[in-house]
């Protein structure tokens, strides 16, 4: 072989080493950052949404103009009355613990004067208000609003007791684990069915058929007990 052969030879290689493809890269979904709303769980794909979302949420909890306060007595025994009937919901029976619900008549401004600053949803056509407890300080958190350390936890014998679920550390994690930008319906999902407490006020109407109407505000709960 001459030399020049070495050459062209030496030359073909270098042209086939460079048009030969860079290896293709990993399928796996590139981790997208999100915002989320540490209350109601909503994600965001910019600081600018969550932020809007939050300054929207502050307005919900301004009261409606000719909505009147009532006595700060008169809120404290409310309170202790939603303590009572929680409780009612806490059975000794583990057949009876898992998923609660609860409603009664309740004035717009009794459930202001307790959950005014935790309002989280308004909706504007039927006038329902909303407020979401959940995570690990949730607890805490409506102890010191309801007054009362042991609101959600009720004592059996033999060292039993049943209590209000607000956290589960494993769902928890399961859920925040390998969050990709197509899984995020499923995540949205999987959110809604973690332990909380909804609390949501809203006006029941009743029509007969002589078209007489009549109304009351209504507060419903709903949450997941468990024992131990």
């Amino acid at each position: 072989m001459t030399v020049d052969d070495i050459k062209n030879f030496q030359c073909c290689n270098h042209s086939d080493i460079l048009a030969i493809p860079p290896p293709i890269s990993s399928s796996k979904p590139v981790l997208q950052q999100y915002f989320e709303c540490e209350i109601c769980k909503v994600l965001y794909k910019t600081k600018r949404g969550l932020t809007r979302h939050q300054n929207i949420v502050q307005k919900y909890n301004i009261r409606r103009e000719g909505l009147y306060i009532l006595p700060s007595e008169a809120i404290d025994q409310f309170k202790a009355d939603l303590v009572h009937i929680i409780g009612s919901k806490l059975k000794e029976h583990f057949k009876q613990s898992g998923k609660q619900s609860l409603s009664f008549p309740c004035l717009e401004s009794l459930f202001f004067g307790v959950f005014e600053g935790y309002i989280h949803y308004f909706n504007y056509k039927s006038g329902s208000y909303k407020c979401f407890f959940q995570g690990p300080d949730a607890y805490t958190q409506l102890a010191t609003l309801l007054n009362n350390q042991n609101w959600g936890r009720k004592y059996f014998d033999n060292n039993q007791q049943t209590f209000v679920l607000l956290f589960n550390g494993q769902a928890e994690e399961k859920v925040n684990c390998n969050l990709f930008e197509e899984q995020i319906l499923k995540y949205r999902k999987k959110r809604s069915n973690l332990p909380k407490l909804t609390v949501e006020w809203k006006t029941k109407s009743k029509r007969d058929a002589k078209d007489n109407q009549t109304s009351a505000g209504y507060i419903h709960l709903s949450f997941y007990t468990q024992q131990i």
